[in-house]
């Protein structure tokens, strides 16, 4: 049980430092279309949180500390189980998010930073700052879908943390 507790724990906090700040990209995006916002800056620091806190954190910590607590549960949370289909479920939702963070929303980051630093505001530029709304709002969706699997565990007849 000692152990459970501690990967527990560790999966908790991981969930925090990975996706708590996203909650705030949208705030900030506001803030870089306001009449003289340091708008390269501002994109720099959503990446700078995603590529130092937010990615690194889901592709390690999230993914090891849940396979492990799966292996050491001894089956009791088995993805294949019926009653553990809300964990297959926020599993595969898990790997879409991050695939779409990293191949979609992280390649449009990019592209907007260069833009913005080359001072190119044109229509492509607001066209693909529309693209990264909408690619961070279905990251918000799946992110709130997979805790909302987590805590609820559907058909497991129980919520466990």
């Amino acid at each position: 049980m000692p152990l459970r507790n501690l990967l527990l724990t560790l999966h908790i906090f991981g969930a925090i430092v990975a996706f708590g700040p996203t909650f705030a990209f949208p705030f900030i995006g506001a803030m870089g279309k306001k009449e003289g916002a340091p708008v390269p800056w501002l994109l720099k620091l959503t990446e700078t949180i995603e590529r130092k806190l937010t990615l690194p954190v889901a592709l390690t910590l999230q993914p090891a500390t849940g396979a492990w607590l799966i292996v050491q549960s001894h089956n009791q949370w088995n993805p294949f189980v019926h009653r553990n289909r809300w964990l297959l479920a926020a599993l595969i939702i898990y790997v879409v998010a991050v695939s779409f963070a990293v191949f979609v929303q992280d390649r449009n980051a990019g592209k907007a930073i260069r833009m913005a630093d080359a001072g190119q505001y044109g229509p492509e530029f607001g066209g693909l700052m529309k693209k990264l709304e909408r690619g961070g709002q279905f990251l918000t969706v799946l992110l709130v879908t997979i805790i909302i699997l987590m805590v609820v565990k559907p058909g497991s007849g129980t919520i466990h943390f």
